[in-house]
């Protein structure tokens, strides 16, 4: 995807990725067709890309110590926490395939790419790692399937456009619930945990982007694109509530159906505007050097929270019947704007081209949200990048170090809480008969408070078979 902020992480293509995603303008590859379709007109004949992204992303969490009052309401220990990390930081397989050719048309382009978007497709953490509560693991397995058009006119504009096809084969999402019905917390282990699964699918959801390029002079180029579509993921997926102690299992139905576990999860997508100018340092007729300056804007505060429809379940457990209603993750993420600077240096024509680049990343998420699904933070870092000449095939690959500096939240500041669907405490959470008198005024003990810290090293290469 062309995004690199919330669901998303960096750029696809190892030309795009060499200069930190500085390619609105550029966009002379298959990366364009997330980039700016419209740069699909830079390059004539039919062009072949294969590509795939190697990447190793190191996160941690170290929870706040907190006072245990499920051990002790009246002399609560204080309960520290050791470092979790993600147990499987290697991804292997985010790849990209693709054509593009004019048809034997003077002024057209069209393309069709496979790709899977960039970004962090599994994270695995400990069942008893202190953030459970948050989340255990995630597994998103996207693909994009892009159909692309451009027009160029004359030599000094061309505009284009790309219908996506998002497909989302499985996702899966765990996370620990405390499923306690009595009006005592537990903050950090509760002997009614249980390890809540929703497993699904989104086989179709479409996407638009628009782009365009304008040169004034040969030296000049500007661009914008977009995703220009509203829209959502919307999984059709299956729940299931294990307890990690004792043997009664919890039992999900409806009104009329005495065995249910079908339920919704959605998942908003942005909206997102891309703007280039580049700087094209020309010998002769020859392009010696580019520089291009991006800002990008990515409308994330579309995700103020995870929806979890239940379409009216109920779980019964221990004899207790209880209306799960819609279960919500507040999120309330904001919306962000990126820099990105980068360039490309032909050192021997034909032969030989090195690229670089910079970007800065706004955060997605204001701290007291922050959590260990998606890195939530400002991010930063660079890229280095090159490309090898042989006939009519380019070898390009690239490396982008991207950090995330470090976030601290203490359980003052925190807004993400336990989920405790079983849980008879209610808005404005100050019934003292149903809610805990230690966390009265919220609904649960918060989960999200503690240090993140991420980083991620990136690696991309990619075939290009002009001809």
């Amino acid at each position: 995807m062309a995004q690199a902020d919330g669901y998303y992480e960096g750029t696809k293509g190892a030309r795009a990725a060499g200069r930190s995603g500085a390619f609105t303008a550029r966009a002379d590859d298959l990366s364009a067709v997330q980039l700016n379709p419209a740069g699909l007109t830079h390059r004539k004949g039919t062009l072949v890309q294969v590509g795939n992204r190697f990447s190793k992303n190191l996160h941690r969490f170290t929870r706040a110590s907190t006072l245990d009052f499920g051990e002790d309401d009246q002399s609560p220990p204080l309960t520290t926490f050791r470092s979790v990390d993600n147990k499987v930081p290697w991804q292997l397989v985010d790849p990209l395939l693709g054509v593009s050719s004019d048809l034997g048309l003077e002024e057209f382009r069209f393309a069709l790419t496979i790709m899977a978007p960039a970004g962090i497709g599994r994270e695995d953490y400990p069942v008893d790692g202190g953030q459970r509560y948050m989340m255990v693991s995630r597994n998103a397995q996207m693909i994009n399937y892009t159909a692309s058009v451009a027009w160029q006119p004359n030599e000094t504009f061309g505009v284009g456009g790309s219908f996506v096809w998002i497909a989302v084969p499985k996702l899966t999402y765990q996370l620990v619930v405390d499923g306690h019905f009595s009006n005592d917390a537990y903050p950090v282990s509760s002997p009614y945990d249980m390890l809540a699964t929703i497993d699904g699918a989104d086989l179709f959801t479409p996407n638009l982007i628009l782009g365009g390029w304008y040169r004034p002079r040969p030296y000049l180029e500007i661009a914008i694109s977009g995703q220009v579509l509203p829209t959502q993921i919307v999984t059709d997926s299956k729940l299931s509530i294990d307890p990690l102690s004792g043997n009664e299992q919890v039992a999900l139905s409806r009104p009329g159906q005495p065995s249910a576990n079908d339920v919704n999860l959605t998942l908003p997508l942005p909206i997102s505007a891309r703007a280039g100018v580049r700087y094209i340092h020309l010998q002769g007729t020859r392009e010696l050097f580019d520089v291009e300056l991006d800002a990008t804007f990515e409308g994330w505060s579309a995700v103020d929270q995870f929806t979890l429809s239940t379409h009216g379940m109920v779980a019964t457990y221990e004899n207790q019947r209880i209306n799960l209603g819609d279960i919500v993750v507040p999120k309330q993420w904001r919306n962000t704007f990126n820099l990105l600077l980068g360039g490309d240096y032909n050192v021997l024509a034909k032969l030989l081209t090195l690229r670089g680049g910079l970007f800065y990343e706004s955060a997605v998420a204001p701290p007291a949200y922050a959590s260990v699904d998606f890195v939530s933070g400002r991010q930063m870092g660079g890229s280095l990048g090159a490309s090898v000449f042989v006939g009519d095939v380019e070898i390009a690959i690239a490396y982008v170090f991207r950090y995330a500096p470090s976030i601290s939240v203490s359980e003052s500041q925190a807004r993400g809480y336990q989920q405790t669907p079983l849980s008879g405490c209610q808005a404005p959470y100050t019934d003292t008969s149903l809610c805990d008198q230690a966390y009265l005024g919220q609904p649960a003990p918060v989960a999200n408070a503690g240090t993140y810290t991420a980083h991620s090293n990136i690696f991309a290469l990619d075939v290009l078979y002009n001809f």
